[in-house]
Order: structure tokens, then C-alpha cells, then sequence
């Protein structure tokens, strides 16, 4: 066992995904997935122990060994999916194995196990296995798998210096979530009996992560297998042309296969889909492949038309644009117009109906047209009198009202004079007006003293000051403010206006 202390566990949950293979075919691995344990691993680098019979390690690394059945974690940290190098659900099954793929100068860890039978020599091949990375190291580049004739076992920890028939040629191995197929087909020289797994590089050609910090790679791996296959060649199938469905199609490529693998993950010889979209399916059979994609339109399962809110009001000039998605088709409109735009200007109820030969919607909408409010006029100036009251209305019809002093009555009531405004609006203009009061009082008169004389050949002038909206009236009917007096008699001046009179003598 490495001496690099083993971190705390990290709970995140990995998912199940791969690229599936025919079951028809015999895999000559013997417990591919570590599922036949004895007794249940309890401690590290047990694999080396032969505890997965026949797995065991060619080194002297400590390759250890995962399964469910001795226990949860913590109490036994070799448990699955949560153990002492993270948390990773199994491939498949209740067991896998892990081991460090890089640790100090080109230190490795392996796992070999002896064939059911021996490779045929000309016979093609395929094989495949599962890894994930553990959540606490580095990841590197190359992982694979290498076929001997015979058994190796090699001191100490240096990496085994062959070249694997199936190696990881795609990049960092980063994923922790998922697991990650590493496969390839070849040739067998023949006698080939036994299978080793590991890192086959040395440190020069085993880089590790540059976004790591660390010198450690460590890697789960699960589900190994090598099936006989067919020689390289190219498989011949077609998925058609494009097609259009009603709700949902299923993809035959009419094809015995045996390996199917479409765009979505999926491994069946069919593929039923749903939704619109280009599908791409790889057939392999040994070392022939051969790829295909078809177009798939899927009609029917759009949403129901919708053109918004039930209601809309628009002004005197103005226009209201619908715009429907012109991806789908089929649009058709009260007014027999099939355009995914419609300009509304007038009032009416306005609908529309999709139809793309599988499923038919309508939905409908009332246009409102309404024009500015009209000129609003509160009349003419207005005298108040004492003790009366002016009262000022506007048709509510119109539009929303607000008075100078914030109110919106409709109906204004004023006591004193002053300048009020009135405004009227609605959401396509607005019309105001205003108007002044001026407060008037009862003429008040005075012609002087009640008596007064006259000598011989002299005169008394009279002089009344008016105000305006005042008129005057003597007693001999004259109108005028100034009254000369040339004789004796009494005489009489009234004052008027609109609020009353008063008179004096």
C-alpha cells in the first residue's frame, strides 16, 4: 500500500453513464466487475489479495478493492459508493477496483487477471472498461488496457514499459461525475491469456493535469471486457432522408449491428424520438464502423398559439403588431392571411389557428381603439358674490380628471375666488382648461353729508367712485359717476352690480 495519507471522504453523487455493448458476444474477462469477493474487502490493496479471484497485482502496488457488501462507509472505507478515495456508484454491479495511474517518479499500480481462454492468432477483438477519477487527485491522459502471453510481475512500483492494444487517447480523464469507457479493437498475435490495467507511460509521457496542484492520480475503474469481433471494414446503412412526424418517430436503421450508439447516449438498435432534431447513430461491428445522422421534425407537440392578453387598447393612429414564431407553420388568420405577423389597427376581435397537420390551436384577442380626450372647457370667468358657491363639472366619460389641487372628481365645488385648473387624460393625450373667480361685494355708496347748502350762483359737485361691474343711477335717471348740483332739492344716487345695490341722499 502507497504511504500518501487517504483524504476524507467527499459525498458527491456520480452517475451512470456508457457506451453499451452487445451481451451476445462471450467476454473472456472472469470477474469483470469485481462482483465475486471473498471475504467482503474491509481494507486497502486488497485486490492484491486475491480476494477478486483470479484480479491480482502484477507489482508491488496496492490496487485496492471496493464492494458494498462489507458494510457502509465510514466503518468500512472500502465500501461502495462512498469509501475512503471518494464516492463513485458502481458501473455495474456492487464492486469495483481503483489504483494511483501517477505517484512520485513514474510509480504505478496495475491489476491483472488470466483470460477464460487464450486470443486466437488473426482473430479481431474488442475490448473496453469503465474509469472515473477520484474526487481528491490529479487526472492524466492515458489509461489502458495490455495483453500478454504470459504473466508479468514486476518490483517495485515503476510502470510496466509495454505498448497496450487499448489505450485512452482523448484528452484528460477530468470526469468524477460519470464514468468514462476507454475502448478500442485489435488483432491478436495469438496465446494472448492474460490482461493488465494501468498506466503504460512513463512520467514524460504521462502528464498530469495542469490545473491540478498535486503529484497523485487515482482512478476507479469497473466492467472490463474483450468480446471477438470483426475485422476493420466499413457497415453499410443509410437512416434516410428527413423525415416529419406527428408526436414522436422511431429511427430504424434496418441494421443487425451489433453495437449501436446514438448522439443521445442510448444503445439500441432503434431510437423513438420526441422532439425535433438531427440524430446521429454509430454502428460498430469489431473493428467496422460506420456513422449516419437523419433530421427528424417532429410535428404536434408545439404549445397551443398564443397572442397574449385577451384585451388590448390602442390610440387613434397606432397600430398593435402581433408576432407569432415563424419556425412553425400553418398559421391561419380570421381574415384568411397565413403571415406568423399581423398589424392591427382597428378595433375588433382578432384570431388565429395553427395546424401543422397533427394538432390544430386557436386563440383570439379584441383590439379597442379609442382617440384623445376631447377639449375640456370650464366656461367663462365666474363672479362670486358673497354667501354663493360656484360648482364646476366634467364628463367622467372623458378621461381620468385631476383638479389643480390633485383632486378627481368629477363634480368641483368653489367658495372664493381664485384661478382652478382641470386637466383630463387618458393613455393617448391629454386636454386641460382653466378659469378665474373673482370675489365681488355689495356696492357700498357715499354722497356726503345728508344736508348741505347752496349759495346764489354756486354749485355742489357729486362724485361717485365706481368699481368695476358697478353702474350708477340718479334720481333724475342720469348714469353718469359726477353729478353737478345747481338747486336746491334732494337728490338720490343708487349703486348696483351683479351682487346687489345701495344708495344714499
Amino acid at each position: 500500500m502507497l504511504s500518501t495519507p487517504r483524504p476524507a471522504l467527499f459525498p458527491t453523487l456520480l452517475l451512470m453513464v456508457c457506451f453499451a455493448f452487445s451481451l451476445s458476444a462471450q467476454n473472456l474477462v472472469p470477474n469483470p466487475s469485481f462482483e465475486v469477493v471473498a471475504p467482503c474487502p474491509t481494507l486497502a490493496s486488497q485486490l492484491c489479495e486475491n480476494v477478486a479471484i483470479p484480479w491480482k497485482c502484477p507489482n508491488d502496488g496496492s490496487t485496492d478493492l471496493f464492494h458494498a457488501c462489507g458494510g457502509p462507509y465510514p466503518g468500512n472505507q472500502q465500501s461502495v459508493p462512498h469509501n475512503d478515495q471518494g464516492y463513485q456508484e458502481a458501473q455495474d454491479g456492487n464492486g469495483y477496483a481503483g489504483f494511483f495511474c501517477h505517484w512520485g517518479t513514474n510509480g504505478r499500480e496495475y491489476a491483472q487477471a488470466q483470460l477464460i481462454q487464450p486470443l486466437v492468432a488473426g482473430q479481431w477483438y474488442n475490448a473496453w472498461f469503465y474509469v472515473s477519477r477520484s474526487h481528491y487527485f490529479c487526472g492524466i491522459e492515458h489509461i489502458g488496457l495490455y495483453f500478454s502471453e504470459t504473466v508479468y510481475h514486476q518490483p517495485g512500483f515503476d510502470y510496466f514499459d509495454y505498448e497496450p492494444q487499448v489505450e485512452s487517447d482523448f484528452g484528460f480523464i477530468m470526469d468524477t461525475m460519470d464514468w468514462v469507457i476507454i475502448s478500442g479493437c485489435f488483432q491478436a498475435d495469438g496465446g494472448e491469456q492474460y490482461i493488465t490495467v494501468g498506466n503504460f507511460r512513463d512520467d514524460a509521457e504521462s502528464p498530469l493535469d495542469p490545473s491540478c496542484q498535486g503529484n497523485l492520480a487515482y482512478y476507479y475503474f469497473d466492467d472490463i471486457h474483450i468480446e471477438e469481433g470483426m475485422p476493420p471494414g466499413v457497415i453499410d446503412f443509410e437512416l434516410g432522408d428527413p423525415v416529419e412526424a406527428c408526436f414522436d418517430y422511431e429511427i430504424d436503421p434496418d441494421h443487425p449491428g451489433p453495437y449501436f450508439h446514438w448522439s443521445d447516449g442510448s444503445s439500441g438498435p432503434t431510437l423513438e424520438v420526441t422532439t425535433s432534431g438531427t440524430y446521429v447513430l454509430t454502428i460498430t461491428d469489431g473493428c467496422a464502423e460506420a456513422v449516419d445522422s437523419i433530421e427528424v421534425t417532429i410535428l404536434g407537440n408545439q404549445p397551443d398559439v398564443d397572442l397574449g392578453p385577451d384585451a388590448v387598447v390602442i390610440c387613434e393612429g397606432e397600430s398593435y403588431t402581433i408576432s407569432l414564431n415563424p419556425s412553425l407553420e400553418e398559421y391561419q388568420w380570421q381574415d384568411g392571411s397565413t403571415s406568423a405577423f399581423y398589424i392591427i389597427t382597428q378595433p375588433g376581435v382578432y384570431s388565429v389557428t395553427l395546424d401543422d397537420g397533427c394538432n390544430a390551436s386557436t386563440d383570439e384577442i379584441a383590439i379597442d381603439v379609442i382617440a384623445p380626450p376631447e377639449p375640456v372647457t370650464l366656461g367663462n370667468d365666474i363672479e362670486l358674490c358673497p354667501g354663493d358657491v360656484a360648482v364646476l363639472n366634467i364628463d367622467p366619460s372623458l378621461g381620468d380628471i385631476v383638479w389643480q389641487d390633485g383632486s378627481t372628481d368629477p363634480m368641483y365645488t368653489i367658495e372664493t375666488g381664485g384661478n382652478y385648473s382641470v386637466s383630463v387624460s387618458n393613455m393617448c393625450g391629454i386636454e386641460s382648461d382653466q378659469i378665474l373667480v373673482v370675489d365681488i361685494d355689495v356696492p357700498v355708496v357715499d354722497i356726503g353729508p345728508e344736508e348741505a347748502t347752496l349759495c346764489s350762483g354756486t354749485t355742489i359737485p357729486l362724485q361717485i367712485n365706481l368699481q368695476d361691474g358697478e353702474s350708477v343711477e340718479w334720481q333724475d335717471g342720469s348714469t353718469d359717476a359726477d353729478y353737478t348740483v345747481f338747486s336746491a332739492g334732494t337728490y338720490t344716487v343708487t349703486v348696483s352690480n351683479v351682487c346687489g345695490e345701495a344708495s344714499d341722499e
